[in-house]
């Protein structure tokens, strides 16, 4: 039995890796639009989901008080990693943002072991070191470097998935069911950032009008000269 779930776990990984690298080549499809509107429309996507998951097995999204900690943690580390994520992939190549997520397991067995206190085997550390090694090639870190802005903010966005991931083992050993976990997480997101594209619009409109209000004054000095 345990051999079996061990199994699917994998698939499941795989899986997951895949329909990952899916949703970051439509993130670069989508154009031009902000980075934290198409983090609001995929967050909002994965809120119906869970949604429809815990009405569909009549499961009541409750969690106890003293795992409120973890799962806020969970819901601001997983947001900020998605935000810069996404970021990474508008202004890099979506292969080397892809790359730079994928940091998020590593960072998770350090969180691990400094959270969990999971012993670390020496294969993993060795994991670890070369994983780090190779994000140096993509980093490519240097005052010259356009692209090394976008980079680290790839890097921060796997370390704030690494985090999250962290917060899932600890709530996932005290029962929490996955759908629950989810559904919290996209709506945390999808209120979050909705409240920050709204600033980021009233900001816009403020903007757009301070501009016009000017350009008359300047036309009209233009006509007295």
């Amino acid at each position: 039995m345990k051999q079996e779930n061990y199994i699917k776990g994998m698939i499941m990984i795989i899986l997951s890796a895949f329909f990952f690298a899916c949703m970051n080549v439509s993130v670069r499809l989508a154009g031009d639009l902000p980075s934290v509107e198409k983090s609001f429309f995929r967050n909002l996507v994965a809120a119906v989901f869970a949604a429809i998951i815990l009405r569909k097995n009549r499961t009541v999204p409750k969690v106890d008080k003293k795992y409120w900690g973890p799962l806020i943690l969970r819901c601001v580390c997983g947001t900020l990693g998605i935000l810069c994520n996404f970021y990474a992939i508008d202004h890099l190549l979506v292969a080397d943002a892809s790359i730079l997520n994928k940091l998020s397991p590593f960072f998770a067995i350090i969180f691990s072991f400094l959270l969990l206190k999971e012993k670390i085997r020496p294969a993993q550390a060795a994991c670890v070191a070369l994983a780090f090694i190779g994000c140096l090639f993509v980093v490519k870190p240097g005052f010259q470097n356009a692209a090394l802005v976008p980079a680290l903010i790839g890097v921060c966005g796997g370390l704030g998935a690494g985090i999250a991931y962290t917060m899932v083992r600890v709530l996932g050993t005290h029962g929490v069911k996955g759908p629950v976990i989810v559904f919290y997480f996209s709506f945390f997101s999808s209120i979050l950032v909705l409240s920050l594209l709204l600033y980021l619009l009233r900001s816009s409109i403020r903007l757009s009008c301070s501009s016009s209000v000017k350009s008359p004054q300047v036309s009209r000095s233009a006509a007295i000269t």
